[in-house]
């Protein structure tokens, strides 16, 4: 497998687990009105927190990538 073929999976999966994190049964557990934090439900935190995430992991990627 070549190293651009192992980025792309590794990317694949990486969107997937954040995808998952997002859709009913994983979003069950952040699926809260309490704690309130910075004054937000805690549902709108658990979102925040994962698109945060995956801005981190595409930067991770980009620079994996830019090193071929």
């Amino acid at each position: 497998m070549k190293k651009k073929e192992k980025i792309n999976f590794y990317y694949l999966v990486f969107m997937l687990l954040i995808l998952s994190m997002m859709v009913f049964p994983m979003f069950s557990i952040g699926n809260k009105v309490e704690p309130f934090i910075i004054g937000m439900p805690f549902s709108i935190i658990w979102v925040l927190f994962w698109i945060i995430v995956q801005f981190i992991g595409l930067l991770v990627f980009v620079t994996f990538d830019k090193e071929d």
